[in-house]
């Protein structure tokens, strides 16, 4: 089976789009740098403007402590910093396409770009189109990795350690990008993690997926947070967002019920809580529904100010590192990308021969020459008619049988093509539709070929992200290329390259 497609997709070695780019010496190196910067004060020094040195802050959506704490880790190492905090007053406004607007600060002949976006896997695809590095400052509900790095630095700054730790996240943990990116993070600890959140607003199944397969442990998901305060080490509290819920009052009345569920206030801590509990936020709090009461922000538990601190700290560190401006580490960063171990060449499974024949009166698809796809799922064979666009072609007829007697499956669907072998492209929609299929190459009325067709990774242009912030849709118009990495074979699972987001067979959509 000859290669689909060429293409390499680049795993930047110099920048920093999601936390599972990185190993767990890599976000320990990090955070021993950003100790020394805070320690010494670095951060405080003078620095002389370096000739030509620029880094560009894209923050197409609105931030605070991202922006402000990244631009000024960068001016405290002497770059010129340039860009927009919110796209009112840019071209993004006149329908500007986002890699028209990156390449422009490329070619301008900024060193870097740190930037925030509401479509998932924004960076991602800014990244592999860029020679220079990019730091992603949130994406969508993907990731949030600058977060994570500097959440995990004030957990270690306070705990001087990681390991053995029992840390709640609480809140909006559905679309929250700092609680998706921080399980990721904490799958490569030796720690017990609790999911606290409102009917609805649940951790992604595909998340806790993840986390498990490389922690090897299953977070633990409770309702009630009294029932696990005296036990947590770190709690680690999010907002409820009110533009996930529909507009209007009905809206507003489960915006208000999910809101007022897990409120933390001084008198909770000091009835259940640890001592040496810290409570952590990736703030802004909501000042008109808070899920942290202002009588907690003087207490010994309120960590959440020295954990937005610390974003300078790590920020810079990071800059430090990516940039190679001053590096204080040895070690390599960041990691090479887990996608590059996703990477393999299509192929075929040759099948035994048994008869060599598919003719006769005795078989409804009766075929001369051609192709027969063989042992299709029952009912899915007329998906996989219309999918392949045998409707389309012409000089070619096509006999479709379904649900008939099969030895090997007890039932299946077959589809008989005269005079036509079918493309690549049309063999792995066939392997992505139907695990069990036969593909039969005839000639002279025998069969000269028996084979399964097996996926390459990545996928490119077969599938679309059922997740719809992703960038890859089509309805965003940012025209990003469909590639999915093949995360195993049995049973099938397909990860998009962009949001990161996991979909089993019965979940694909693929493209037709």
């Amino acid at each position: 089976m000859e290669q689909l497609d060429n293409t390499e997709i680049r795993t930047k070695n110099d920048g920093l789009i999601s936390i599972r780019d990185l190993s767990r010496e890599d976000i320990l190196s990090l955070i021993r740098d950003s100790q020394k910067i805070k320690e010494e004060k670095m951060y405080v020094r003078e620095s002389v403007v370096r000739s030509n040195s620029k880094i560009a802050s894209l923050f197409f959506e609105n931030s605070t402590r991202t922006r402000v704490s990244s631009e000024t880790a960068a001016r405290n190492q002497g770059f010129y910093v340039n860009g927009f905090a919110g796209v009112e007053g840019t071209s993004v406004k006149k329908g500007e396409p986002l890699m028209d607007t990156v390449r422009m600060f490329e070619g301008y002949g900024y060193q870097a770009i740190i930037m925030r976006h509401e479509l998932a896997g924004a960076a991602r695809f800014a990244a592999d189109n860029l020679n220079i590095p990019v730091i992603n400052g949130g994406d969508g509900s993907s990731g949030h990795p600058t977060q994570t790095l500097l959440d995990l630095f004030t957990i270690y700054e306070d705990k001087q350690r990681i390991d053995g730790l029992k840390i709640a996240l609480v809140g909006d943990l559905k679309y929250g990008r700092t609680v998706h990116s921080l399980l990721d993070a904490l799958s490569l600890f030796d720690v017990e993690v609790y999911l606290v959140s409102p009917n609805g607003l649940n951790m992604p199944q595909w998340k806790v997926a993840d986390y498990t397969s490389v922690s090897g442990k299953v977070p633990i998901v409770v309702t009630d947070l009294k029932e696990i305060l005296s036990k947590l080490d770190v709690l680690y509290m999010t907002r409820i967002q009110r533009e996930r819920f529909h507009l209007g009052i009905e809206g507003e009345a489960e915006f208000k019920k999910a809101s007022g569920l897990f409120v933390l206030n001084r008198d909770l801590l000091e009835r259940y809580a640890k001592k040496d509990l810290i409570v952590l936020h990736p703030l802004p709090r909501d000042k008109n529904n808070m899920e942290i009461s202002t009588d907690v922000d003087n207490t010994p538990y309120a960590k959440y100010f020295i954990q937005a601190q610390n974003g300078l700290y790590m920020r810079e560190a990071l800059i430090r590192k990516i940039i190679n401006t001053s590096s204080i580490s040895s070690s390599t960063f960041p990691a090479k990308s887990p996608r590059a171990l996703l990477k393999r060449s299509p192929g075929s499974l040759n099948l035994p021969i048994i008869d060599g024949q598919k003719k006769g009166d005795k078989y409804h698809y009766r075929l001369d020459e051609g192709t027969l796809i063989d042992h299709i799922e029952v009912n899915q064979g007329l998906k996989l008619y219309k999918m392949l666009d045998l409707d389309k072609i012409s000089g070619s007829e096509v006999v479709l049988c379904t649900n008939i007697r099969s030895k090997q499956f007890e039932r299946k669907d077959v589809l008989a093509i005269h005079k036509l072998i079918l493309s690549t492209q049309q063999l792995y929609k066939i392997a992505l539709l139907s695990p069990k299929h036969t593909i039969n190459i005839i000639k002279g009325q025998r069969v000269i070929k028996k084979e399964r067709a097996i996926l390459p990774s990545p996928l490119y242009d077969l599938l679309i992200c059922n997740n719809p912030l992703c960038i890859s849709r089509s309805e965003h118009n940012e025209f990003a290329r469909s590639i999915f990495y093949v995360e195993s074979d049995d049973p099938l699972q397909v990860r998009c390259h962009y949001c990161e987001e996991i979909f089993s067979r019965k979940e694909i959509s693929i493209a037709y």
